[in-house]
């Protein structure tokens, strides 16, 4: 049943991501956050999988989104504003 629904979550991440973003968009990343991102782009660029650090982050914004819409208060992303908004 759970494996069901993160295959529903995957499924709609998949299409907004396909989906080519034309919004221009700025982010300030630390520098390792950075380097962890360049390393995930070279891993699955050395296996023959062509990615970007636009594409994983659409993805992590997309999964936060969908865990949002679904789970409200309860969301990762609800729980961590709270954190560091305390």
């Amino acid at each position: 049943m759970q494996d069901d629904l993160i295959d529903d979550h995957l499924d709609e991440i998949r299409k907004a991501v396909k989906q080519l973003g034309k919004e221009l968009s700025t982010h300030r990343f630390t520098t390792e956050e950075k380097t962890v991102l360049s390393d995930i782009v070279y891993t699955y660029s050395r296996q023959g999988v062509r990615t970007s650090e636009n594409e994983i982050t659409r993805i992590g914004v997309n999964w936060l989104l969908v865990d949002y819409q679904q789970n409200g208060a309860n969301s990762v992303l609800a729980r961590m504003l709270e954190r560091l908004h305390r």
